[in-house]
């Protein structure tokens, strides 16, 4: 329930609280999935009866266009098509074919992905929504080559770029003070394999003997207090936005070794605050990061070692390198992704 309420928070500064819909069954419904589910398959199963609740909707009111999320959409989108209605996918992921070979390469991600009998499901759910789909929307170039590399053409896809928001995440108006003794890294989002929080954990181990430590903001902490007692790590839990702006902002250097992230908010939310960011070649953000305000590597310990310690021995670096990462996304706010959101509907309605 704490985590449903921190996302309903997280939406309420986008969608007003009186707009969003949320029937009283639903609670219901989300008891029991968290009762008797857990993971990928609590949440599949979600996004599937949300479809057909849609589905009810759409067939009464028959609307010109739908826009759906990605697994949460097929039996709405069928049910567009049979009156020659336009349907919008809002994908999330890169192509499920990439998202598969990755998934066989690093077998420890089928632990948050689902086992192969869950994922041959959403693989099937997925295909048949890009076919549906009139047009696809992506949150970053690594999304758009992962679909056209799988045959989707280049003019059903629009690019849009998610923001932050700057009432939240801002850089501090004075200088920063800084402590040349001490060196504070920060991760942001889901505690999991899959966003690297054991590769985390074995870096910090390397530098136990240094004056460094790392916080990690997020859920699911508790699958991993269990597996290290390292005295330089420390777990915050789950947190409103306001909260994590602000140990961002007392933060030097944000961290994101994930192993696939298609956009990565925590990233350019980090940037907004004035951090250097070191991130993975997985990134999708990373698309936003030059050597001016951070560092994008491969997911291997010598390289984030030897970047974490350059950056420990050149604090006015860091400092200079957050003012730049702060300007770079400055534009990229809530307001630019709904003006790139209303330029594609534009666009699709006047091909009608």
């Amino acid at each position: 329930m704490r985590n449903w309420l921190f996302i309903q928070q997280r939406k309420s500064f986008i969608v007003p609280n009186h707009q969003m819909i949320i029937p009283v069954i639903w609670w219901l419904r989300e008891m029991i999935l968290r009762l008797f589910f857990k993971g990928e398959r609590r949440n599949f199963i979600r996004d599937r009866l949300h479809d057909r609740w849609v589905c009810c909707w759409v067939r009464k009111w028959q609307p010109f266009m739908l826009i759906g999320s990605e697994k949460s959409c097929k039996d709405s989108f069928l049910a567009v098509k049979k009156y020659q209605g336009i349907c919008i996918l809002d994908l999330a992921q890169i192509h499920v074919h990439e998202l598969e070979t990755i998934r066989n390469v690093n077998v420890f991600l089928k632990k948050d992905w689902g086992n192969d009998s869950l994922f041959g499901k959403i693989k099937k759910v997925k295909l048949i929504e890009y076919d549906l789909a009139d047009y696809i929307l992506v949150i970053s170039s690594k999304m758009k080559n992962s679909l056209m590399k799988a045959g989707i053409p280049e003019g059903k896809l629009f690019s849009l770029t998610l923001g932050f928001n700057p009432q939240i995440f801002y850089k501090i108006p004075y200088p920063k003070i800084i402590d040349n003794h001490v060196l504070k890294l920060i991760f942001v989002g889901n505690l999991s394999e899959a966003k690297g929080i054991l590769f985390l954990i074995k870096i910090m181990e390397r530098l136990l003997f240094l004056p460094i430590s790392l916080t990690l903001i997020g859920s699911n902490g508790h699958s991993f207090r269990n597996k290290t007692e390292l005295p330089n790590i420390v777990f915050k839990g789950v947190m409103d936005q306001l909260s994590v702006a602000n140990y961002l902002r007392d933060a030097d250097i944000f961290v994101f070794p994930s192993y696939l992230d298609s956009w990565g908010m925590a990233v350019i939310e980090a940037m907004a605050v004035g951090l250097p960011v070191v991130v993975s070649h997985n990134v999708g953000a990373s698309a936003w990061i030059d050597e001016n305000s951070g560092f994008v590597l491969p997911i291997q310990e010598d390289p984030w070692i030897k970047t974490i310690l350059f950056l420990y021995f050149n604090p006015s670096l860091r400092l200079k390198m957050g003012k730049q990462a702060s300007a770079k996304v400055d534009k990229l706010t809530w307001e630019n992704y709904q003006d790139e959101l209303n330029n594609c509907l534009i666009e699709v309605i006047s091909k009608v």
